[in-house]
This record gives structure tokens, C-alpha cells and sequence, in this order.
């Protein structure tokens, strides 16, 4: 009878034990990155899985998946980088859940004299090199560009625009004091501390919902820890460490489904 139910148990409990102390690789928007890593460390020290993280620009991240990088799950600043990887089933549409939303602001160095106190006033000839990310691949770029757009500022800044690699990039030239001005999101002006100023909010009705999309990836061979993992970044604790470094919890679903054409 012991033999039997010892049977039982270990066929029960199998699974569990299977899936335990699992490595898993995520790629993520490096805006993201402080927030991930305490949550990721967090996660790690309660399920006894491992979290390795990997961050740069969300459009470089897509594009190494479909390299066929040994990816787990994704994690973007955007909608269209995630949607490229699902019409390309590369990524799992049932798993895409958004973990955080964001905001756009205007930053100056910290010792700006007379800097420009909106968008608009960008385009005064005081107003030297404005830095934002590369849109192609940097959604923080692609919003700042829908933002001067939508304000008929992008041709009057044409030749003055310094495109970063990514949003910390951007961040590292306003506050060297490279250029006069840059866009980036809220949280990074928090991780730059005294270094940079903001001197206007962007208005979210100028550009698409900043939302961050995540996603399991197809070819993953971990998909059930992956998945484990995108649920933990919607529980109350990893929101918690969210809201602490800025971020906006996520809109509600039927605001971001939409594609970002």
C-alpha cells in the first residue's frame, strides 16, 4: 500500500517537479530595465526559476527573434513590434498581455537657461539639436515623431533632430548637454535623478498609447515558465514595482489592441 500511494504522489507531483528551477531569457524595452530586474530578482527568490533578462530598443529585440534568438518571452515598448511577431507566428497571439503603460515628456539639461517650456516652442532658432530615438526601431522615437508630427514641427526640426539607438541613449545625450533638448518616457527622467529637468508633458492625444506588450515566443521550449513569468508582471506585487519607478498601470484591454500602423 506505502509503494502504491508513493506511485500516486510522485505521478502527481511530477509536473511541478519538472518545471521547477527553470532558466527562462527574456527580452525587454530597456526602459523597463529597473523595474524588471527587482521584479525579476522578487520572482526568482519565490519560485526558485531564473530570470535572465536582456534589454535594448524594442524594434532591435523583434528583430533578433526573428533571427531566431534563443528568446523566451518578449517584452516591447510598442504594439507593431509584438503584432510583426504574431502575423509572422513567431509569437504567441493568446499570450500577449500588457504589463505597464507610460508617458511622453520634454527634458532639458539641469542647467538649461531659457530652455523651451512646450513642443511648440521647439521650433524658435534658440532651440538648438533635439534628441529622440531612431523611430524605425525605437517606439519612444516612434511616438516622439507621431508628437511632432501631429504639431507640423517635424520638417521645421528636420536638420536639427539627433537620433539616439535607444531611449537611454537619448537620455545620456540631454544630459551631457549635447543637445538643447530630448523626448523620453516619465521613468527615465526618474532614473536620471538631478541630471535633466522636464519642461513640458506631451499630450497623449498627439501620439499612440504607450503601452508595453508582452509575448511568449513561439519557437521557446519553455513556453508554461515564460507564461508563469507574464502572469507574475500582472500580479499586485510586480504593479507595485511598476508604479514605484513611474509606470502607468496597464490601460484598460480594449484601448490597446489596436495596431500601430
Amino acid at each position: 500500500m506505502t509503494r502504491f500511494l508513493l506511485a500516486i504522489l510522485l505521478t502527481l507531483f511530477a509536473p511541478a517537479v519538472a518545471s521547477a528551477g527553470q532558466t527562462i531569457a527574456v527580452s525587454a524595452a530597456i526602459s523597463l530595465k529597473p523595474a524588471l530586474a527587482e521584479i525579476a530578482a522578487d520572482y526568482e527568490a519565490k519560485t526558485g526559476d531564473r530570470v535572465q533578462l536582456h534589454f535594448g530598443s524594442s524594434g532591435q529585440l523583434a528583430a533578433q527573434v526573428k533571427e531566431g534568438a534563443p528568446v523566451d518571452a518578449f517584452v516591447s515598448a510598442a504594439d507593431r513590434q509584438v503584432e510583426d511577431l504574431v502575423d509572422a507566428k513567431l509569437a504567441d497571439a493568446a499570450t500577449r498581455t500588457v504589463v505597464a503603460g507610460n508617458a511622453l515628456v520634454l527634458i532639458v539639461p539641469a542647467d538649461a537657461t531659457d530652455p523651451p517650456a512646450s513642443l511648440s516652442q521647439l521650433a524658435d532658432k534658440k532651440v538648438g539639436r533635439v534628441a529622440i530615438g531612431q523611430p524605425r526601431t525605437v517606439p519612444a522615437g516612434e511616438y516622439a515623431a507621431q508628437a511632432l508630427a501631429a504639431l507640423k514641427l517635424d520638417a521645421r526640426l528636420s536638420d536639427r533632430l539627433v537620433y539616439g539607438s535607444n531611449v537611454r541613449q537619448v537620455l545620456d545625450y540631454v544630459q551631457r548637454g549635447e543637445v538643447d533638448a530630448g523626448l523620453v518616457y516619465r521613468t527615465d527622467v526618474t532614473a536620471a535623478g538631478e541630471k535633466v529637468k522636464v519642461v513640458a508633458d506631451v499630450e497623449p492625444a498627439l501620439h499612440a498609447p504607450i503601452v508595453y506588450p508582452a509575448v511568449v515566443v513561439s519557437a521557446s521550449k519553455k513556453q508554461a515558465a515564460a507564461k508563469r513569468f507574464l502572469q507574475h508582471l500582472r500580479s499586485p506585487e510586480a504593479q507595485a514595482v511598476f508604479a514605484a519607478k513611474g509606470f502607468a498601470p496597464p490601460p484598460d484591454a480594449a484601448t490597446t489592441t489596436a495596431r500601430q500602423d
